[in-house]
């Protein structure tokens, strides 16, 4: 008797919890953010393949994977909505709730006294049937990952295969240790932004879209290293909006519009939680300046008439050269930059680039001089 008592209770606790959350404006699904994040991590890819982070192999061996996951991701939303369609003003949440009282408890319990009875033989565990909890692709990807950990636990100081590493743990959606992945390459190349920003984003993701201080200082690095990281804009304005901050969340979110190239992925949703924070907060929009978009303009211009580009005759002769002569002529580009640096001390970026190029030439303290340099600036 006291075990009907007991579960009455728990069961009378639990429709109310469920009540509540219908009855509650719908909180953000982790899915929401699935589309942006795989194209994200598309031109996270195409942008590490021309740098040189990633091999031609297995870039596209990864885009592949990528590609996958966001073909049946974009099948899930469109199904859902299709339902959402369907099921729009047929049902109020009070319809629900009323639905749910009335059904749980007389289904629970009669599936309790069917199947839950002390009375009932066991199951033999032959005659259970499992389902694989992931498919074939995931299996394989997850023999990539332990044999990629397995080489980076002998050599730990490979920046590129951290890097293959987190991303290769977010299509398995083990964002915990994605994060932590990513953390270990920001070790190895602490002037990275991107980096910082997918350390931030897939810790977010492993505590189900919520903010803590880990997170929020891992954004606010990666728009210190580059204030225009379009990832760490979207998020630092996401933990503004969910702290009813919708002054800052609004001026976020104008920045990354203003810095967006025409046809980004994440364009429709910041434009949404734009509209949502300007409703919420009785602001317009309009008046909002964008704080990045004239200095993002001054400063391309800034490094066209300081850094002078390879002509087109100098990328025929480098595709005609031997190795040797081909990383002499990088290192002559290297070397009109640093010059140009000269002349234009103040240019922050321009000392980040000349970093990151002194990194892939081996020269580590002339890219730890230059990494220097810059973070004077950023003072």
């Amino acid at each position: 008797m006291s075990f009907w008592i007991a579960s009455g209770f728990v069961l009378l606790a639990t429709l109310i919890a469920i009540i509540l959350s219908i009855i509650r404006a719908r909180a953000n699904s982790s899915d929401e953010y699935n589309a942006t994040i795989y194209h994200d991590q598309l031109n996270e890819v195409k942008r590490d393949i021309d740098h040189g982070v990633l091999s031609a192999e297995d870039g596209e061996a990864l885009k592949t994977e990528i590609k996958k996951r966001l073909e049946k991701n974009t099948k899930i939303v469109l199904a859902n909505a299709k339902d959402q369609s369907k099921q729009a003003g047929a049902r109020s949440p009070i319809t629900v709730a009323i639905a749910i009282v009335g059904i749980i408890p007389f289904t629970s319990y009669g599936l309790y006294s069917y199947l839950g009875s002390p009375g009932k033989p066991d199951l033999p565990f032959a005659n259970r049937q499992f389902n694989p909890s992931f498919d074939a692709a995931s299996a394989k990807m997850d023999s990539l990952v332990k044999k990629l950990r397995e080489r980076l636990d002998q050599n730990p100081n490979q920046l590129k295969g951290w890097i293959l590493l987190g991303q290769s743990l977010v299509n398995l959606k083990r964002f915990n240790a994605a994060s932590n992945a990513f953390k270990q390459a920001l070790k190895i190349a602490p002037n990275r932004a991107e980096i910082a920003a997918s350390a931030a984003e897939t810790r977010f993701m492993a505590k189900d879209g919520k903010f803590d201080q880990e997170v929020r200082d891992y954004f606010k690095m990666a728009q210190r290293l580059n204030p225009e990281e379009h990832k760490a804009l979207y998020y630092l304005g996401l933990d503004s909006f969910m702290a009813k901050k919708y002054a800052s969340a609004i001026q976020y979110w104008v920045d990354l519009i203003s810095i967006s190239p025409a046809g980004a992925p994440w364009m429709d949703n910041v434009r949404g939680r734009l509209i949502d924070a300007a409703e919420a907060s009785n602001l317009k929009i309009s008046n909002f300046i964008p704080r990045l978009k004239s200095a993002s303009k001054s400063s391309k211009k800034l490094r066209q008439s300081r850094e002078p580009a390879p002509t087109q005759e100098d990328i025929n002769n480098a595709n005609e050269m031997s190795k040797k002569e081909r990383e002499k002529f990088i290192r002559s580009m290297v070397e009109r930059l640093a010059n140009s640096l000269k002349s234009a001390p103040n240019d922050l970026n321009g000392w980040r680039r000349l970093a990151r190029s002194y990194r892939v030439l081996g020269e580590q303290k002339k890219a730890a001089e230059a990494e220097q340099r810059a973070i004077e600036l950023e003072k």
